[in-house]
């Protein structure tokens, strides 16, 4: 089992906004536990982000992505 190391991820979040959409950008970096998965770090970042910003509750992701942040 190799370790882990940090990963950068962005997501972007449209969510109707009454005669329009509002739009979301999100970023942060994380260390996935060893046995995540792409979808694992989706649903763990989608939930965090809709704790923090009520406005993305509902909304569609319209871009994500996940890497490891070492260049």
């Amino acid at each position: 089992m190799s370790k882990q190391v940090p990963h950068f991820w962005f997501m972007t979040i449209q969510t109707p906004n009454g005669g329009g959409y509002w739009i979301g950008s999100y970023r942060g970096v994380l260390t996935p536990e060893s046995e995540a998965t792409r979808l694992s770090l989706f649903n763990e970042i989608r939930e965090e982000i809709n704790q923090r910003d009520p406005l993305a509750v509902g909304g569609a992701v319209i871009a994500f992505d996940v890497q490891p942040n070492k260049l």
